[in-house]
């Protein structure tokens, strides 16, 4: 697994080319949803960003925090993770080429990399379906939630 690190100038200034691009304005609120959902390692929720992001922006509202992630992931600099059995919106800056192990029980995600399922092929002919990607999710208990599930 790769650790993150706090968004580079250059991350920063793609955020920025990328929304001048597409017309929308850099604002301190949008750089800073980035650069904390940059930093996470964990797939945060938008209310997680949301407290993580109030000690230094009280007056940021979660309503922002979920249009900017919304936004984002129009962007393509962040993608929603859908995580099964947490009704909860998950989103992802790892722009790396990955894929998600997700626990069962505590709905954790952690990145997975790994390069035979990179190259798993996007099917050609879908009826009525035009494939842009292919996504590998991988489903169990994570260390935590093992050792209780064991008897």
């Amino acid at each position: 697994m790769k650790r993150r690190t706090p968004p580079t100038r250059e991350l920063l200034e793609t955020l920025t080319a990328t929304c001048r691009r597409a017309g929308v304005s850099v604002t301190p609120q949008r750089l800073a949803v980035y650069g904390a959902l940059c930093e996470s390692m964990d797939h945060p929720s938008p209310e997680v960003l949301h407290a993580r992001l109030l000690a230094t922006m009280p007056t940021l509202s979660l309503a922002t925090v979920y249009k900017t992630l919304h936004l984002f992931a129009q962007l393509g600099v962040a993608t929603e993770v859908s995580v099964a059995g947490d009704n909860s919106r998950r989103f992802d800056a790892n722009g790396d080429r990955h894929h998600h192990l997700v626990c069962e029980k505590c709905h954790k995600v952690t990145d997975f990399y790994d390069t035979t399922l990179d190259e798993v092929a996007i099917p050609k002919r879908l009826e009525g379906f035009h494939p842009k990607s292919v996504h590998v999710q991988v489903l169990g208990l994570c260390a935590d939630c093992g050792g209780s599930a064991r008897r």
